[in-house]
């Protein structure tokens, strides 16, 4: 026991088991998606929180968040080089105050310190079991609320391609499913201690921990298949939607001498879709076009010339108000215009981009628009849109570029009739990289959480349909597997009847996210701390 605790108390493996636990979980996630990775890349940063600590746990779990948000997002460094290290160590900080939380809570529970670390019961397996994995889904969840929220790559996320676990997300959000992966991770820990403890001593060992921990993989498994199977029977309508992706990289878009060829290049794109596909509307993606459509002659001319041809277009454009005084405001806006050329409905993206679309306290602070690529800052819609196409006739909300990682918006679309949510965006800022697709992710999450197909219309990157259960389908993709590529596609959906059942999720919300918090708050109140000591005392634990 003495070359254990001597090595423990040097410090260096501390911060190894930190940096394999983000890179562990760095290769859960696009691009690598080794989905399995996660369910044990956090068992050395809970392994070493379980135990006596020499140095701050705030620090360790930091420095594993660090690790994981700045390999994760490496992406953001085409756009700004101190953004990408702001938000990422902005993020860690949730890694390291999940890590303070779990040693307090296992310091209070009477098992940290050397003399007391091979005392664990199974009822103290039990609450760390129940507890630690509460303790992530609360900070997750605050993390995608919390300054505006940034709710990118919750680890639910990581096993979009699971179709059966992932219905999980119509009961509880992605949290039910990060809770489950942080529940094997914990039971694998657990475990791991209980054969060191007892197999080093000639004892055979039990492990309770993972028969607890499967058994829930397998309530959450098993149903999510059978609710699959029996939503086959559901009553839909079927759309056919040309998806065009002009692939018009970021340094063209608002360049004078390539505006030509931007108009041709969503012309006769669209031209050739809807001659070979017969679809039933065109969608074009975020700021498709190089100027505002509703007062750009050309650009309404364009639109109109297509839409007669018999078929709706979803157009993705600025948008431009004049004030009294003379000043104007800018909207991202998405623009559905019926089969005559008619302006049926606009939406107002509601959730901007901090530096993206706007500089908060920029006209306070003008130094502040260093930080941003824009030249003028966006403001922000106040509700939720509810377009309805024409023919066939759908109800569906549009969720513009980033908002479809904000998980209120969808449920408040489909609360509001929606039954289709279409995500437009344009994510050639960050060039050929791993944005794309991990934007794309969020979206099988808001298709899964609110049982709705939802169709990504994308500049350049992954533009697809994905099912109501998060299955992906009709991706625009080359023979060699490319996506960042201009064509379009014939997305087939089934859009469920008006009437369709809502599930929990979209019904009751972030109610586990929440739970999450009050879980978190427990564990770092004084009334915990007196709870702990007393159940210690009465050797309940």
């Amino acid at each position: 026991m003495l070359w254990r605790r001597t090595i423990a108390q040097s410090g260096w493996p501390l911060w190894l088991a930190a940096v394999l636990t983000g890179l562990l979980a760095y290769s859960a996630f696009v691009p690598l998606e080794w989905d399995e990775v996660a369910w044990l890349a956090y068992v050395p940063l809970i392994w070493v929180l379980l135990r006596p600590l020499s140095v701050s746990p705030f620090r360790i779990g930091f420095l594993a968040g660090a690790v994981f948000w700045l390999t994760s997002i490496f992406w953001l460094t085409e756009v700004s080089w101190f953004g990408w290290m702001l938000l990422a160590l902005y993020c860690a900080l949730y890694t390291g105050a999940f890590a303070w939380a779990v040693h307090s809570l296992a310091h209070r529970l009477g098992i940290t310190q050397p003399e007391q670390e091979a005392r664990g019961t199974f009822g103290v397996s039990l609450i760390l079991m129940i507890a630690i994995p509460m303790l992530w889904v609360g900070l997750e969840f605050l993390r995608s609320v919390l300054f505006t929220g940034f709710a990118w790559n919750p680890l639910g996320a990581s096993q979009f391609q699971r179709i059966a676990l992932m219905q999980t997300a119509t009961v509880t959000g992605v949290y039910g499913i990060s809770a489950a992966i942080i529940l094997l991770n914990v039971a694998i820990t657990l475990t791991l201690k209980r054969y060191l403890r007892d197999g080093l001593r000639g004892r055979r060992p039990w492990h309770p921990e993972l028969i607890i921990a499967f058994a829930v993989l397998a309530a959450l498994i098993l149903p999510g298949g059978q609710s699959i199977r029996r939503a086959k029977n559901v009553e839909t309508t079927p759309l056919r939607s040309a998806v065009i992706q002009p692939n018009i990289p970021q340094y063209q878009k608002w360049t004078p001498e390539f505006v030509d060829h931007i108009y041709e290049q969503l012309e006769s794109l669209s031209r050739l879709a809807i001659r070979a596909s017969s679809p039933d509307w065109v969608i074009w993606p975020e700021t498709a076009v190089p100027d505002y459509v509703r007062e750009s002659e050309r650009s309404y001319g364009l639109v109109r010339a297509l839409a007669t041809q018999g078929v709706s277009m979803l157009i993705g454009s600025m948008d431009i108000e004049w004030q009294d005084d003379g000043t104007p405001r800018y909207f991202n806006s998405s623009f559905l215009f019926d089969s005559e050329g008619h302006l049926v409905e606009v939406y107002d993206k509601q959730h901007l981009v901090m530096f993206g679309e706007y500089v908060p306290l920029g006209r306070q602070f003008p130094f502040l628009n260093v930080l941003t690529p824009i030249e003028a800052s966006f403001d922000a819609g106040t509700e939720s849109t509810v377009f309805t196409l024409p023919d066939p006739e759908i109800q569906f909300a549009a969720l513009i570029c980033f908002e479809d990682t904000v998980a209120v918006l969808g449920r408040r679309a489909v609360r509001k009739g929606a039954r289709l949510l279409v995500n437009q965006t344009n994510v050639a800022w960050f060039r050929e990289s791993a944005a794309s697709r991990q934007h794309m992710v969020h979206s099988v999450l808001r298709a899964v959480e609110n049982r709705v197909p939802v169709i990504r219309s994308a500049n350049t990157g992954v533009s697809v349909g994905i099912d109501r259960f998060g299955r992906l389908h009709d991706m625009l993709i080359d023979e060699t597997g490319n996506t960042f590529i201009a064509g379009f596609s014939l997305v087939q959906s089934d859009i469920p009847a008006e009437d369709m059942r809502l599930t929990l999720y979209t019904q009751w919300g972030d109610w586990f996210g929440w739970l999450g918090v009050l879980v978190l708050v427990w564990v770092s109140s004084p009334t915990a701390i007196a709870t702990w000591r007393t159940w210690r005392q009465r050797g309940n634990v």
